[in-house]
């Protein structure tokens, strides 16, 4: 568990990162989407303004339309003889696009409002058109004087208007418009006033001087029961508020993840801090233990207290021995550093796989201090050549032997195996030690890292051995794996490339 204070840190930093990350990008999310929506809310001004207008304009062709379908229709009954009147509209209705039921006026069945808009008819005014209902809606009657003595009344198809002649308009007015037009009827309570022609270009007139700012919009009277609708493609209307949310998200996600990346950054800085100094005072530490017993060594050779030449030799042997390890630890730290550095140079060459773990086995058996431990060999003679460079290797693999022996204990049994897989030769150091915990196999190859178990308290160590060897085995185009049960051992594995 980490120290109280160095967690206390760890939260300082994470709100620190809140404030520095999250703030600003959250001030830059609200400036960007109030920007959307000024602009979303522009674009749907100027497309309502368009709509509206090429709505009234097609509020315009249809009432034409509707001009000169009335005119046919005269032309076609005026001629007529009064017995031929009715075999004549059945003939209109059949092939008209937009007369569905008709009437003479003064017959049995004629609708009572089309017999009222008759009544006054004039002769100034050809047709009158009025609202009627019809099965509870609201359904619009042509009223048009043919001749002295016939007026015809015709009920007109809103959803004809619909299908046909919207479509041709829209062809003709709007040909590159990729909105959708159409005309639907509304319902009502009761019918409305007849209207004149000359009354409805009137209302016309002073519709198209309105401003209202609707898509949906009704047609003058007696037509109000018409809307004329207009749905703007999903791309350039009100529907792309989707893109605000899609953004609105995007940004929300991209702050989340920024925020945890930052955060898992700082942590690692802040541990890696941590190690840094436990790596400053294990080495001054490591550094320090051989120097004080070279000095006193070297003091009890000056006082002259040591007169037997058997116990002079001990003690000089003793100061080369520590010296040898000073040495190797100064050494350890320098390698890094060059590596760090990217100034680490190799010379390959053709090695046998056995050559090369023996040049290790024998650097580690010079360096046991304390008695031998107990190692075997079980690497084929015959594995193919690698391309190495020897002296980076070799100390790779003794770094590996190193800390088996240390971390194995005293009876620990280690096995150096070789193998063959398929494009690689696979090199294993494997002991029957106390095992690593699960949570620190992932990190035991991290710079200054030591297992916070026990036995690495009680044993000497920087932190870089495994990293050295990670980066080395990295630089000869290998990798470094490692396997291990708490309580059965551990197994590091070398793979290199097949020369």
């Amino acid at each position: 568990m980490p120290p109280i204070g160095e967690t206390i840190a760890r939260r300082r930093v994470f709100w620190f990162l809140i404030v520095l990350v999250v703030g600003p990008t959250l001030a830059l999310a609200f400036y960007g989407l109030t920007g959307l929506k000024d602009q979303r809310d522009a674009t749907e001004a100027r497309l309502r303004e368009r709509y509206m207008l090429q709505a009234r304009v097609l509020e315009g062709g249809i009432i034409a339309r509707l001009a000169e379908e009335d005119a046919l229709l005269r032309q076609a009954l005026a001629r007529q003889s009064p017995e031929g009147v009715s075999i004549a509209l059945a003939t209109i209705i059949a092939e008209s696009v937009i007369i569905r039921d008709a009437w003479v006026v003064g017959d049995e069945g004629a609708p009572r409002a089309v017999e009222a808009a008759a009544e006054g008819l004039s002769a100034n005014e050809p047709v009158t058109f009025v609202s009627t209902e019809d099965g509870g809606g609201l359904s619009t009657v042509a009223v048009s004087r043919v001749r002295e003595g016939l007026t015809i009344g015709y009920r007109i198809d809103p959803d004809a208007i619909d299908a046909v002649i919207i479509p041709a308009l829209v062809g003709r007015q709007f040909p590159s418009e990729r909105a959708q037009y159409g005309l639907r009827a509304a319902t009502r309570e009761q019918a409305g006033e007849p209207v004149s022609f000359e009354r409805l270009r009137r209302n016309l007139a002073e519709n198209l001087a309105e401003s209202e700012p609707m898509i949906d919009r009704a047609m003058a009277p007696p037509f109000e029961q018409w809307r004329i609708t207009v749905v703007p493609p999903l791309d350039t209307g009100p529907g792309s508020s989707a893109a605000i949310i899609w953004t609105v998200l995007l940004l929300a996600a991209t702050t989340v993840t920024g925020v945890i990346l930052m955060g898992r950054a700082v942590v690692q800085q802040v541990r890696l801090s941590r190690l840094q100094t436990d790596f400053v005072s294990n080495i001054s530490h490591e550094l320090r233990t051989p120097l004080t017993s070279i000095r006193l060594f070297i003091e009890t050779l000056q006082s002259g207290r040591v007169k037997d030449p058997e116990k002079v030799r001990e003690c000089l042997d003793i100061i080369a021995t520590e010296s040898e390890r000073l040495t190797r630890k100064i050494e350890r730290v320098l390698t890094w550093a060059r590596m760090e550095a990217g100034r680490r140079t190799y010379e390959f060459e053709l090695v046998r796989p056995v050559d090369l773990v023996r040049s290790s086995l024998e650097a580690f058996r010079a360096q046991q201090l304390h008695g031998e431990a107990k190692v075997s060999l079980l690497v084929p003679e015959d594995l193919p050549l690698v391309r190495v460079d020897t002296d980076a290797m070799a100390d790779s693999l003794l770094n590996l032997l190193s800390n088996a022996r240390k971390y194995g204990g005293e009876d620990v049994h280690i096995r150096v195996l070789g193998a063959v897989e398929r494009r690689w030769v696979v090199l294993t150091v494997a002991d029957d030690g106390p095992g690593i915990p699960r949570d620190e196999r992932k990190r035991i190859f991290e710079k200054f890292y030591r297992p916070d178990v026990l036995v690495s308290r009680r044993t000497e160590g920087s932190g870089l051995g495994l990293a050295i060897v990670h980066a080395a085995v990295l630089a000869h185009k290998g990798r470094v794996d490692v396997e291990s049960e708490e309580g059965r051992g551990a197994r590091f594995t070398v793979r290199l490339p097949r020369a």
